[in-house]
C-alpha cells in the first residue's frame, strides 16, 4: 500500500480537499462522527455508536487487494467498518445535514466514506477518510488517517464554522432573510423618507445587511431578525432582495 498521510489539523484537512466541493458530503459526515459517534479522552476513542450492529449504515469493510496487489488500509489483525454510503440500510439515521445534498444520481454526492477499525475492547483504534474513484474502488491517493487530535478539534466547532474553516463554505453561502441595501450601510434613520423601493417584508419589518468578503453582519430595524444561515444556497421566500 502507498504511504498514508495523517491529518492532524484543520489546515491539513482543508489541503486534502476531502469532502468538497458541494454536493460531496464527506466533511459533514466527519463532523457528525466527531460530534455524535465518538467520545474522546486521554484513554482513547470510545464509540457512541455501534458499527458492529450496523448503526447509521455502518457495515464491514473488506480490505481487499486491488488489481495491483495493494490494500487500501494496513493489513492488521482488526475489524474494519465503513460508513457514509447513503444507500446503505441504516443511513437514514444520519442527520439531515449529512444527506441534504444527496441527489440519488451517478454524481459526487455519495462518494465519501469514513472507515474505522475496532480493537479487542471494541474501541475505535484508527479512523480513516476516503473517497470512491468509481463505483467499486476507493482512491488510495485520497485516503487519509484522521488523528485523535483532529477529531477533538472538530468536536469543539459548530457545523458552519467547521465547514467555513475547511473551505466548504464561502461568504455567499451565508443566507439571510432580509433586504440587501448596500455593501456599506449608512446609519438608519427611521424618521426620514426612504428612497428605497417598498419591500413586502413580514409584518412591515425591515433589515439591513452588510456583506464583506469574509464577514456577514446584520443591522436590524425594529425586531425582524435573521433566521440563521445554511450550508446550502436557497432562495429566500419571505422577502425581496433588491
Amino acid at each position: 500500500m502507498l504511504k498514508m498521510k495523517t491529518l492532524n489539523e484543520l489546515t491539513h484537512l482543508k489541503e486534502s480537499r476531502f469532502g468538497r466541493p458541494e454536493p460531496r458530503h464527506g466533511l459533514k459526515l466527519l463532523y457528525w462522527f466527531a460530534k455524535d459517534c465518538v467520545s474522546l479522552n486521554q484513554y482513547g476513542m470510545f464509540p457512541k455508536c455501534d458499527p458492529e450492529n450496523g448503526d447509521f449504515g455502518f457495515h464491514p469493510f473488506e480490505n481487499r487487494y486491488d488489481k495491483n496487489g495493494f490494500q487500501l488500509l494496513p493489513d492488521l489483525d482488526t475489524s474494519y467498518y465503513v460508513v457514509g454510503n447513503l444507500n446503505s440500510a441504516g443511513a437514514d439515521e444520519l442527520p439531515d445535514y449529512v444527506s441534504e445534498d444527496y441527489t440519488g444520481l451517478m454524481d459526487d454526492s455519495n462518494m465519501d466514506r469514513i472507515i474505522v477499525s475496532l480493537d479487542d475492547d471494541d474501541m475505535f483504534d484508527r479512523v480513516y477518510v476516503t473517497e470512491h474513484d468509481n463505483r467499486i474502488h476507493y482512491n488510495p491517493n485520497a485516503t487519509y488517517r484522521i488523528s485523535k487530535g483532529l477529531l477533538q478539534i472538530v468536536s469543539t466547532l459548530d457545523l458552519q464554522d467547521f465547514l467555513r474553516k475547511t473551505g466548504y463554505l464561502g461568504p455567499s453561502d451565508y443566507i439571510f432573510q432580509g433586504v440587501l441595501i448596500s455593501r456599506d450601510p449608512q446609519p438608519v434613520n427611521t424618521n426620514a423618507a426612504s428612497t428605497t423601493p417598498k419591500v413586502n417584508a413580514p409584518q412591515n419589518r425591515d433589515c439591513r445587511i452588510e456583506i464583506d468578503s469574509a464577514l456577514v453582519s446584520a443591522y436590524y430595524v425594529n425586531d425582524w431578525t435573521t433566521t440563521g444561515y445554511s450550508s446550502r444556497r436557497k432562495k429566500c421566500c419571505e422577502c425581496t432582495i433588491l
